[in-house]
């Protein structure tokens, strides 16, 4: 008879079943009107938890993970910097008030989400592509384009951010994804170049969550 320790839940197991709950409460949040004003200010939380998460789940402290998280936070809020202050990056865009406080127009937590998307896509690289690593960053640059592509309508409409052009301040230039591409090649390369492990089941669960989370959220938000 197995020991009742070793039936107990990995980190891993209770760290996907975390990350799926809370999409699917998120889901049923933004669809429910009287609740969605609520779950607008959640925004930031939600993301700090998916980052607390994803540091759960590695079984062993790992100062290269440490290390890169750190990294790619601080490169995330950079470039968001610039991006908003000096039109550097994405376009000329600007920040509203659901992603939380800011430090000199930009949310202090937008370093977190980047986080969440390079090691949600860089983990998933590894499982789709074993090998040749060059490949693993140019697909996983590609596949975080398309995630933007999906984050954009419902981030634009609940006034994640906005843009300043074309009359509409719901539409994306096209610089925004070429940017966007550039800039995941970058985290990704980092990525791959930290030499933590990386074969946890959670970016694979993480990646499809987000996914699916934008992508129904689409049709929650269109009214608005």
């Amino acid at each position: 008879m197995e020991r009742a320790a070793d039936m107990k839940p990995t980190k891993e197991v209770v760290s996907i079943a975390i990350v799926v709950l809370f999409h699917l409460v998120g889901i049923v949040g933004f669809y429910t009107p009287a609740l969605k004003p609520f779950f607008l200010i959640l925004v930031p939380w939600f993301i700090l938890l998916m980052a607390v998460v994803i540091c759960y789940s590695h079984d062993k402290p790992d100062i290269k993970f440490a290390a890169f998280a750190i990294l790619i936070i601080l490169l995330g809020y950079g470039i968001e910097w610039r991006g908003v202050n000096k039109h550097t990056f994405f376009g000329n865009y600007g920040y509203g008030e659901p992603l939380g406080i800011k430090f000199d127009d930009v949310p202090i937590i937008i370093g977190f989400n980047w986080l969440l998307i390079t090691y949600s896509v860089g983990v998933s690289m590894r499982y789709l592509i074993k090998s040749f690593f060059p490949l693993r960053i140019l697909g996983g640059a590609v596949l975080m384009v398309f995630l933007d592509m999906a984050i954009e309508p419902v981030a634009t409409r609940l006034d994640y951010w906005h843009w300043h052009i074309y009359n509409s301040q719901l539409n994306a230039p096209t610089s925004n994804y070429i940017d966007w591409f550039f800039v995941s090649l970058a985290f990704l390369t980092i990525f791959e170049l930290f030499q933590f492990k990386k074969q946890n089941r959670l970016g694979l669960v993480l990646l499809g969550a987000q996914f699916a989370f934008f992508i129904l959220l689409r049709w929650a938000v269109h009214d608005i």
